[in-house]
């Protein structure tokens, strides 16, 4: 008798731990999803000032930019952490994929939806340029194609390309660096580059880089340390500080201490400064349990990114931080992505 209550006690354990695993590795990361109705692919020609600095543009920007492709057939990037690969990798991946999808939409929408800083992630791999998060999601050569194209289209508007992650190449290679621009060469992205060498970052205004709304530009940052580079050096040229918490209340906290320490040194004024309006899962148990709770990345960030506009410190964080990087950055749960952008296009006149 004895036994057999122990043998039905393991049994339903064990069906309880499957069932769990199931649930937990259901790969969809949101249960909805709004978009806004409106086109914001011209809201910097229809809205800015000429005389506008390009280092005091407020903008919207998308962080981990192309993960939107990552799904459950996803292999794991080259680089990506062991957790990811062999068997954990195989009975969690569900669950890793929800925790490593940052936006729901690619290029073409998240610059309908007002989008203007990408911040990319990139692994160079057998001669392919692949983006990930984790695990490896698009093409990037089609995704420069596509900025190409919308380049082409919108005349008037300046996007900044923030190559902030390569893995494959090595930074400090001369080699590799010629790799890098060779594909941006052949993508032809390097013809829209917009580089003064007579001024500061900081100098520069939006009628210069737009030649007076006739022309689209983009400002291409990378971490290689080639002396004489053709692209902008990343720590000659960003600010971007990483809360590195999942917590809302004290990612504002880590906010509001950033922009204090850039109000206090005139040492970035010519840099862009970032507002890392973002969440990270924490791999301690408490972290887990609040990621498994809150289901996916994507599910904190549509809550948070509304908690982070209607938060009274959000206006003043926008005149120090002025390119506001989100996950999820098309979603218009609460109108976060109208409401946000009437804020930007509001603070820069």
């Amino acid at each position: 008798m004895k036994g057999n209550l122990i043998s039905k006690i393991i049994k339903r354990t064990l069906l309880a731990l499957l069932f769990f695993i199931l649930i937990i590795n259901i790969p969809l990361t949101n249960l909805k999803h709004l978009e806004t109705t409106n086109d914001y692919n011209n809201w910097m020609k229809d809205n800015l000032k000429n005389d506008t600095l390009l280092v005091e543009t407020k903008m919207l920007g998308a962080h981990d930019a192309f993960s939107s492709e990552i799904n459950y057939t996803s292999p794991p990037d080259v680089s990506a952490d062991k957790i990811m690969t062999g068997l954990p990798g195989a009975l969690l991946k569900g669950y890793l994929i929800k925790q490593s999808v940052t936006q729901k939409t690619d290029v073409n929408g998240l610059l309908k939806n007002g989008v203007r800083y990408l911040d990319i992630r990139l692994t160079y791999d057998n001669d392919t340029w692949v983006t990930k998060h984790n695990f490896v999601s698009s093409d990037f050569i089609k995704i420069a194609d596509d900025l190409v194209t919308y380049l082409n289209t919108y005349q008037g508007e300046f996007l900044i390309l923030d190559f902030q992650h390569i893995d494959g190449l090595d930074y400090n290679s001369d080699t590799d660096y010629q790799t890098f621009l060779k594909m941006l060469e052949d993508t032809t992205l390097l013809d829209y580059q917009y580089v003064d060498s007579n001024k500061s970052l900081g100098e520069i205004t939006y009628q210069e880089i737009t030649n007076n709304k006739t022309t689209s530009k983009i400002i291409i940052i990378d971490k290689f340390t080639k002396q004489n580079k053709e692209t902008y050096s990343y720590n000659e040229t960003i600010r971007s500080s990483w809360a590195n918490t999942n917590n809302f209340a004290n990612t504002v906290t880590f906010l509001n201490d950033e922009a204090s320490y850039i109000k206090s040194t005139t040492t970035l004024d010519d840099s862009f400064k970032v507002m890392q309006a973002v969440l990270t899962t924490q791999m301690t148990p408490k972290g887990i349990v609040d990621s498994l709770v809150s289901w996916s990345l994507i599910a904190r960030a549509e809550d948070f990114n509304n908690y982070l506009i209607t938060n009274e410190a959000f206006d003043d964080l926008m005149e120090v931080l002025p390119i506001i990087m989100v996950d999820y950055a098309n979603c218009n749960t609460n109108d976060f992505v109208d409401n946000i952008m009437e804020k930007i296009i509001e603070a820069n006149k």
